[in-house]
């Protein structure tokens, strides 16, 4: 029988791939990503973080095992689209009515992206045209050395609060990553208005 992080794992897979492979997954790789590209990278992130981060106070008995204020991205976002004169989008709720237990399952998403961070700070590094952009940044450095503890403490975390609710974990992961993919095509106009100056 699978654990609660194994099914979100290959339940999911198809959802993530398709995340991934829209986020300019060849661009990074090829170190062809542009400034607007970046931006609009940041500014999908800031908005699935924010709302989901948002959505997450209001159950603070529920998530504090999860230590939420440890976990926040928001103020990494909102300071590298800052540094970079980009202005601030207002928020959009997109987990507005999401159970805690449905929000477990959004931030197995937003936790992963984590894991994920770290291999794109790692493709923005090969990009010279980004290298003025990234002296400040933050967002993608992520947790740095507690990436992996956090992680694994995140897996103890949803495997006990998800304990009876596989399904509908599993299933609110899977629209979290669809959240995600709206978003990115929402924040695609704001993107295209910046421009390096």
């Amino acid at each position: 029988m699978k654990t609660l992080l194994e099914r979100l794992r290959d339940e999911t897979r198809l959802q993530h791939e398709q995340t991934e492979q829209l986020l300019y997954t060849s661009e990074l790789r090829g170190g062809t990503l542009s400034a607007e590209q970046y931006v609009h990278l940041l500014l999908t992130h800031l908005a699935f973080h924010q709302a989901l981060e948002g959505a997450i106070s209001e159950y603070p008995d529920f998530f504090e095992p999860y230590e939420p204020q440890k976990r926040r991205k928001t103020p990494w976002l909102l300071a590298d689209l800052t540094t970079l004169g980009v202005p601030l989008p207002t928020t959009t709720p997109v987990f507005a009515g999401w159970s805690p237990e449905d929000l477990l399952g959004a931030a197995y998403v937003g936790e992963g992206s984590m894991l994920g961070g770290k291999t794109v700070w790692h493709y923005l590094q090969q990009n010279p045209a980004l290298q003025p952009l990234l002296v400040q940044a933050r967002f993608y450095r992520g947790y740095g050395a507690e990436t992996g503890p956090n992680w694994r403490a995140f897996g103890q975390f949803a495997m006990e609060r998800g304990a009876g609710l596989e399904d509908r974990v599993v299933a609110a992961a899977g629209r979290a990553f669809t959240t995600y993919q709206q978003l990115f095509r929402q924040r695609q106009p704001e993107a295209n208005r910046y421009a390096l100056s």
